[in-house]
């Protein structure tokens, strides 16, 4: 996470390095919703997925679960934000 304890009304952005022109799928499980963006990794396998957070409850943490696709190969693995006002 570029920053794991935002502001309200800013974006942080979830950076992930994998291989060169993956599929990057991250989910962000909000309080009262789940948001799905996906990226391709570029060249050198680096891929930002920014999440804008508006209104989002303070105090509570955001898991996201982060899935990497390539050819014949999946990977996994999860971070977290807990917005703030």
């Amino acid at each position: 996470m570029s920053n794991s304890h935002p502001a309200d009304y800013t974006t942080t952005t979830v950076r992930v390095t994998t291989a060169p022109h993956a599929q990057v799928t991250a989910v962000a499980h909000y309080k009262t919703v789940n948001r799905q963006h996906r990226r391709r990794a570029n060249g050198r396998g680096k891929a930002s997925v920014p999440y804008y957070i508006s209104g989002a409850t303070p105090g509570f943490r955001v898991h996201v679960d982060v899935t990497v696709k390539w050819p014949h190969r999946t990977g996994s693995c999860q971070t977290s934000f807990t917005p703030h006002r």
